[in-house]
C-alpha cells in the first residue's frame, strides 16, 4: 500500500475503521479481523496485535455478562444474577468489533506515516497536520529515549534494590524522556515555523504523483464501500460481501508489493 497514492490509502483504511467501528455482525467482524490481522502480519506488527485481540475480546466477553443478564439461555447464576449464552456472545462481538477497529487503526499508522499526512492535509490543514505528525513520531522517539535514560542511569548505578527505588527510578527515567521529547518538538516547531510552514502560497516539494492506477483503485474502494454500507445496513448477505473484498484489498496491495521486490 505504499506505493498507492496517499489519497486512496487513507480513503481505503478510514472506511475500514468506520466500517469495523458500526457494526456487530458476526461476518463483518470475522472479515474485519482476519484482513486486519493479516495485513499486520505482513508489515511486522502480527504478535503485539493479536495479543491485543484476545485481551480485547475475552475482557469484553467476560465483563458483559455481569452487567446484562438478558437472554434466553441461562448458562449459570452468579451472585443470583443470570449469566446467559446472549450476553457472553454479545460480550463477544463487541470486543472483536473493537478488536478490528483497533486493527484497522494500527494499519492506518503503518501505512501513512509523517510525510504521507503533511502532504494529505498540509495545504487545508496546516497546524492539524503539523500536530498529528509531530504526535505520532513523539510517542516511539520518547518509549526510545526511555529505553536510552534507562540504560543510561543503570550504567551509573542510580537504581535502587526495593520496589519503593525501582518505583523512583522508573519515574525518573519516563520523566527525563517526556522532557527531551517536548523539548524536540518545541523545538521542531519553531523551526517549521522559520521555514514558513502553512503561509499562504507556499509550495512544497512531494514525491506523490496520482497515476491512473491510482484512479482506478479510488472507483473501486468507492463503489466497494458504498456496496459494503448499503449492505451491512439493510442486512443484504451478497453485498456483505463486498465488504471482504474490502478488508483483503490492504493485504493484496502489500503482497503484491513483496512480491515485486523479491522478484
Amino acid at each position: 500500500m505504499r506505493e498507492w497514492h496517499p489519497a486512496v490509502s487513507a480513503l481505503l483504511l478510514l472506511a475500514l475503521l468506520f466500517l469495523s467501528a458500526f457494526s456487530t455482525e458476526p461476518f463483518v467482524i470475522l472479515c474485519s479481523l482476519a484482513g486486519g490481522l493479516t495485513f499486520c502480519a505482513m508489515t511486522g506488527g502480527a504478535k503485539n496485535q493479536l495479543k491485543t485481540t484476545f485481551f480485547v475480546v475475552a475482557v469484553f466477553t467476560v465483563t458483559n455478562p455481569l452487567f446484562s443478564h438478558r437472554g434466553e439461555q441461562v448458562l449459570f447464576y452468579l451472585n443470583h444474577n443470570a449469566v446467559t449464552l446472549d450476553a457472553v456472545l454479545l460480550g463477544a462481538r463487541i470486543g472483536g468489533m473493537l478488536a478490528a477497529s483497533l486493527c484497522w487503526f494500527s494499519a492506518f499508522g503503518r501505512v501513512l506515516d509523517t510525510e504521507r499526512l503533511v502532504y494529505l492535509l498540509g495545504r487545508a490543514f496546516p497546524k492539524t497536520a503539523l500536530l498529528l505528525s509531530s504526535a505520532l513520531r513523539m510517542i516511539p522517539r520518547a518509549s526510545r529515549r526511555n529505553t536510552a535514560v534507562k540504560e543510561a542511569r543503570a550504567g551509573a548505578d542510580l537504581g535502587g534494590e526495593g520496589a519503593l527505588e525501582k518505583l523512583r527510578f522508573g519515574a525518573g527515567n519516563l520523566s527525563v524522556a517526556l522532557g527531551m521529547t517536548l523539548e524536540s518538538a518545541i523545538r521542531s516547531g519553531n523551526t517549521m515555523k522559520a521555514r514558513g510552514f502553512g503561509l499562504p502560497g507556499r509550495t512544497a516539494y512531494t514525491l506523490f504523483r496520482f497515476a491512473p492506477r491510482d484512479g482506478v483503485l479510488l472507483g473501486a474502494v468507492l463503489l466497494l464501500t458504498v456496496l459494503s454500507a448499503w449492505g451491512i445496513l439493510r442486512e443484504i448477505p451478497m453485498l456483505s460481501i463486498c465488504f471482504g473484498v474490502l478488508c483483503a484489498l490492504p493485504s493484496l496491495g502489500e503482497g503484491r508489493e513483496k512480491l515485486r521486490w523479491r522478484s
